[in-house]
Order: structure tokens, then C-alpha cells, then sequence
């Protein structure tokens, strides 16, 4: 297993992790990237990375499904953080062909933070195909 720290310097952002992902897969001729985010107010996502204002769109969405400004009932704060999480989720897999990720033409792979700025850590584990 390996560590990919990743920091951000906003409450939310999307942070685009693909190019490190990538690296660190490049020997493997044939398996599954698993991607794993251990935090309860971050996630991780694959999704469009050619235009920001896709990932700029679906921060303002998850904005408004978890406002800030809310009667949350737990009181650290950092409650539209969990619930954004949970719309997000916590692990992705991708299929690694030729060291290669197989990802589609603008697919990238985003670490979602919601309760930021914070130093992370996404863990990323390889199988390798037989």
C-alpha cells in the first residue's frame, strides 16, 4: 500500500490527482488501482477534468444539497463536510492496462475535500493480474 498526501487550501475543493496516481502504476502491466480516502469529510471522485467549471459546478451543488448555514445537531461544525462526503464516497477503482490507468478521454481523478484546508492522505493499492 502507499500514502499519496495531498493538501488543500480551500473549505472545498476538488484537487486533481491523476498525474500522481498515474506514477505510481506505471510498472504494473495489468490490474486494478484501488483508491482509498480514510477521512469522514473528504471523499474522492473520478469525473470531467478538461473544463474546472465542472468541478466548480458540482461544489456549488454540493453547496446547496449541505449548506453551511443549516440546523445541523452535530455541533463541531463541520457537519455539510460529513454529509458532502457521504454524497461523494470514500474509495474509486480503475482498471490499469499496459501501466497505464484506463480512464475515458476527460476523466480525471479528484480528491474531494469539504473541510479543508487540511493535509490528507488518500491510500492506493495495486493488484496485479496474474
Amino acid at each position: 500500500m502507499e500514502v499519496i498526501t495531498v493538501k488543500s487550501t480551500a473549505r472545498a475543493q476538488f484537487i486533481d490527482i491523476t498525474e500522481e496516481v498515474a506514477r505510481r502504476v506505471r510498472e504494473v502491466q495489468s490490474g486494478v488501482c484501488f483508491l482509498y480516502v480514510p477521512h469522514t469529510t473528504a471523499g474522492i471522485v473520478i469525473n470531467e477534468g478538461a473544463d474546472p467549471a465542472v468541478a466548480e459546478d458540482i461544489l456549488r451543488i454540493y453547496e446547496k444539497l449541505a449548506p453551511y448555514e443549516f440546523s445541523y445537531r452535530h455541533l463541531e461544525g463541520n457537519s455539510p463536510a460529513h454529509v458532502k462526503s457521504s454524497l461523494t464516497g470514500p474509495c474509486v477503482s480503475v482498471l490499469v492496462e499496459e501501466g497505464r490507468l484506463v480512464l475515458g478521454t476527460w476523466q480525471r481523478i479528484f480528491f474531494a475535500e469539504y473541510d479543508g484546508p487540511r493535509t490528507r492522505k488518500v491510500y492506493l493499492k495495486v493488484l496485479k493480474d496474474r
